[in-house]
């Protein structure tokens, strides 16, 4: 929360924070994503974290402070604890999403999908296309068995991802399944250089 304030003070910018009332809102990076043209995506826990507003109050914050004029959010996961979008979904560019998938009825499948739809199904992109979707697998725990997290595995995700330039950095957890996820992400990301980085740690 202050780093902020030191590149601002180093770089001679002006710092617009939420920090104060009227317009205090506590939001989290993870549960955070936009396609840069006034669209916006998060999952409810935006609303849980900010009790004392109203979800126009919180719209009406995003669009002063980030231009966010339409504001997308989801019902939370039985089994992500920390409700961070970035967990199972990633705007890869104004009109397509990366999406995380479990075996059909495992774990936070059924509502990764419910949400998908219900986003499918009321919006379009900015440029009003259909948003496409790309699947990629959420993996297992391989040092749980290689359960899932509503079986007491990790939380494992590849779309918990940072585009950096023209590179990708993606978590990396076994060969099985991550060279499924880094050539997904070469396929839908072509152009640009996709680097795992070791994540069981």
């Amino acid at each position: 929360d202050t780093i902020c304030r030191s590149v601002a003070r180093k770089l001679n910018l002006t710092l617009y924070e939420t920090t104060q009332t009227p317009n205090e809102l506590i939001h989290t990076g993870g549960n955070y994503m936009t396609d840069g043209m006034g669209t916006g995506f998060s999952s409810e826990l935006i609303l849980d974290e900010n009790p004392s507003l109203s979800e126009t109050q919180v719209d009406d914050i995003m669009n002063s402070f980030m231009g966010i004029d339409r504001y997308i959010k989801m019902p939370t996961l039985p089994y992500d604890g920390i409700h961070h979008i970035d967990m199972h979904m990633k705007l890869l560019n104004e009109e397509t999403l990366l999406v995380g998938e479990y075996p059909a009825g495992v774990a936070d499948g059924p509502q990764i999908e419910a949400n998908l739809q219900y986003v499918l199904s009321t919006f379009n992109s900015s440029f009003g296309t259909p948003y496409k979707v790309i699947r990629i697998p959420q993996p297992p725990d391989q040092y749980y068995n290689f359960n899932y997290p509503d079986n007491y595995g990790n939380y494992l995700t590849y779309t918990n991802s940072v585009i950096v330039n023209k590179t990708v950095i993606v978590p990396q957890f076994y060969t099985q399944y991550d060279t499924t996820a880094i050539r997904i992400w070469k396929e839908a990301m072509p152009g640009y250089t996709i680097t795992g980085v070791n994540s069981n740690n």
